[in-house]
């Protein structure tokens, strides 16, 4: 599916496929890969993404965009664009959004616990890891309720070497996992999956997180407003806004945990644990399957990737998960799990590695050019970053579409 002036190439990148293996479905390229017809400057690139954009005239969310999108698997590719900095991704980014009713609107973060450094209206760093690390498969913020229905990425400086981003069909990812390991699937939707979300206290740099817990984006106070002055009053303001978030999945403070009709994540909610130096550990519960809201399947949405890589690189899918580091000192790499209601417990290894090797068997690795840009659907597709060497700068912007939500799975 093209347009008019937006022309499909094909790449060695590109993979084929069926979202249901066997079906009558026709195969996709994934993903879309599309440069212009010509040369143009920027703007007139800006009013061409405009063109495919969210219009007022749209009777429902499925612009020309959106509709490439679900054709493709839910990536996009652009390349051969005339963008050089963060001011003209974020010029190109308003034209992207669309108008009307079904137009995008900027993203609000909560709960974030990776450190995003502004560049330039709506455009923000990527994940501040060091280069070395490999930042596995995952839907953006899947961690949490709170979590954008888009994500575009800018390259402005490509990398020496490595560096690709690669993506995975999580529609296709569960149809293969539904075949193979049923349990999964199964425990994903009614037990749900838990993440342990460190937050510092103080903004650090070059980690995989870093970001500071009292700021917006995090637990701290909205629109520029104060926190309180003595430290039980900011650990209580904190607190609130945890309890929030875990409101948004569904939990409520009066919910009946005995009610076996409701997936235990829901059941079990948010836990905290604040650490003698003020950082904060949040454990959040969530599910791990979605509705996709437009291909209206069943998705896979999850950040355990990392998690299940990292278990597996130092040995410790036993408890307590600890190992110990070249100079002495004692690491933890908390294995994925399943909630539980009395006690959260280790997703069996041999199904995490039936999902590794199916995002390996599923995956494109995008190569990077100057100027491109990665259009990703979070509730069709995850995206990982291999290791790179050389310089790499890659930034990032993150959007809702209202009405379109992709619900949980719970049973």
């Amino acid at each position: 599916m093209s347009t008019s002036f937006w022309h499909p190439v094909k790449t060695d990148y590109q993979v084929s496929f069926q979202i249901t293996e066997g079906s009558d479905e026709p195969s996709m390229d994934f993903p879309l890969v599309l440069e212009p017809g010509e040369k143009l400057n920027k703007e007139d690139i800006i009013q061409e993404v405009a063109k495919i954009a969210a219009q007022p005239s749209d009777m429902d969310e499925r612009s020309t965009l959106r509709k490439l999108l679900d054709a493709n698997g839910g990536v996009i590719h652009m390349k051969g664009l005339a963008l050089k900095t963060a001011d003209d991704f974020s010029d190109l980014l308003d034209g992207l959004a669309g108008q009307g009713k079904h137009a995008w609107v900027p993203h609000e973060h909560i709960g974030m616990e990776v450190l995003r450094r502004p560049q330039a209206r709506n455009v923000l760093t990527t994940n501040e890891g060091p280069p070395s690390h490999f930042i596995g498969w995952h839907n953006e913020y899947a961690v949490s309720p709170a979590h954008p229905t888009y994500l575009v990425l800018f390259c402005q400086t490509p990398p020496g070497s490595g560096g690709e981003t690669s993506v995975v069909n999580t529609l296709a990812l569960y149809d293969r996992l539904k075949k193979e390991v049923p349990g999964f699937v199964e425990g994903c939707s009614t037990k749900g999956l838990v993440y342990q979300i460190p937050h510092n206290l103080t903004q650090v740099s070059g980690i995989v997180g870093g970001n500071g817990l009292f700021k917006e984006s995090a637990f701290g106070p909205k629109n520029g407003a104060k926190l309180p002055e003595t430290e039980e009053g900011k650990r209580k303001f904190v607190e609130s806004r945890i309890i929030d978030l875990a409101k948004r999945g569904g939990w409520h403070e009066n919910i009946d945990q005995s009610d076996e009709s409701l997936p235990v994540w829901q059941r079990k909610g948010f836990t905290w644990t604040w650490l003698d130096n003020g950082d904060l550990e949040v454990v959040h519960r969530v599910a791990g399957v979605r509705q996709h809201p437009t291909f209206k399947k069943p998705s896979i949405f999850n950040a355990m990737s990392t998690r299940f890589t990292n278990a597996v690189v130092h040995d410790t899918f036993e408890p307590p998960h600890t190992y110990k580091n070249e100079d002495g000192s004692e690491g933890i790499a908390v294995p994925p799990h399943f909630a539980g209601m009395e006690k959260d417990e280790v997703i069996p290894r041999k199904w995490l590695e039936k999902m590794d090797q199916w995002q390996h068997a599923l995956e494109s690795s995008i190569k990077w050019d100057h100027g491109d840009i990665l259009i990703i659907d979070n509730y069709a597709a995850q995206h990982a970053r291999w290791a790179w060497e050389g310089d790499r700068k890659i930034q990032a912007s993150f959007w809702d579409q209202p009405g379109l939500a992709a619900a949980p799975i719970m049973g």
